[in-house]
């Protein structure tokens, strides 16, 4: 009977460290730093959106700064019930050259050279709009610098070992702004939200700047184990579960003006013809360790001006941290 008994509470032990495991919100209503990294080396030669780099950060769930409060009080939560928000910061870098780099003549039929160096600043609000349906929006402010200032060749050389020709070519130096707004909607088509599932996300919205004026729209599926579920706030005591998906997803986009194929807006500048409907399609995985959350994408774009040859593909790295 003892080891019986001995038994039965080792079973119950290890029953309790796995449901243990497999509950919470995997930390999403605490603080969350994230390190994004693009770059089109992983399936071809360095051309058009050749690399890009994020570091952001958002705030635990409530803790607003003042503006974003003060913002965030001043807009009406349209269409879902507002369960909380979160403020951000962070800085980003892109990098843009056309497809030959052995050239110093400036290629009239291909993209500019350009980078673009900025800060974000974001406020997310979400919550609530049905039992199976959830509602997340992010506005981001990008201030930053187009031209050399923003160390674009500098960069390039530095992180792929390329030696282009052509930036002196670059677009000129000029400030940039954009206004950004996303509403997107998690809906659980079939799982629960822990253990098997399976995830919807379509997406709306919309930029607005001299850097890039445009609309877009799409949807994201995601199935996996313990599917993250940035979407909702957490009950009870922060943890951190284990689990991993797979991601396939689209977005389209009307473009009615993009500074690195348009050219600079107040001086003339290197420009070509650029395509006004531009699609996305991804295709991805990704882990969730406790605190760590690692993913990998894979993105087809569609061609972005009329000169060129053939569509793109770059990969996207991003690694999150919850605390």
């Amino acid at each position: 009977m003892e080891i019986f008994g001995r038994r039965r509470a080792g079973s119950l032990t290890i029953l309790l460290i796995a449901s243990a495991l497999a509950r919470g919100d995997q930390g999403w209503e605490g603080q969350i730093v994230s390190l994004t990294l693009e770059n089109d080396a992983v399936a071809s030669a360095d051309r058009h959106y050749t690399q890009g780099a994020f570091l952001s950060y958002l705030s635990a769930d409530d803790a607003l700064a003042r503006w974003t409060r003060a913002l965030s009080d001043s807009l009406p939560a349209v269409g879902f019930e507002l369960e909380a928000r979160k403020w951000g910061i962070g800085v980003g870098q892109e990098i843009y050259t056309p497809e030959n780099l052995q050239s110093a003549e400036l290629l009239v039929d291909d993209r500019p050279y350009a980078g673009w160096l900025f800060a974000r600043f974001t406020l997310q609000r979400r919550g609530l709009v049905s039992r199976r349906w959830s509602a997340l929006e992010n506005i981001h402010l990008d201030l930053g610098v187009i031209g050399p200032e923003a160390y674009a060749e500098e960069t390039q050389k530095e992180w792929h070992g390329e030696d282009p020709r052509g930036w002196d070519h670059q677009l000129q130096t000029e400030p940039g702004m954009v206004l950004r707004y996303e509403r997107r909607y998690r809906f659980r088509a079939w799982g629960e939200p822990d253990g098997w599932g399976l995830q919807l996300i379509p997406h709306g919205g919309g930029s607005a700047g001299n850097v890039a004026t445009l609309l877009h729209a799409g949807g994201v599926a995601r199935f996996g184990y313990n599917i993250p579920d940035e979407f909702v706030t957490a009950a009870g005591p922060r943890t951190y579960k284990y689990g991993a998906y797979l991601m396939l997803g689209t977005d389209g986009r009307l473009v009615f003006h993009n500074i690195f194929l348009d050219g600079n807006t107040w001086t003339s500048s290197h420009r070509v013809d650029k395509r006004p409907f531009v699609a996305d399609f991804k295709a991805g995985f990704a882990v969730i360790l406790g605190r760590f959350e690692i993913s990998f994408t894979q993105v087809y774009r569609t061609r972005e001006f009329n000169d060129q040859n053939s569509a793109d593909t770059f990969g996207s790295g991003t690694l999150s941290v919850k605390f």
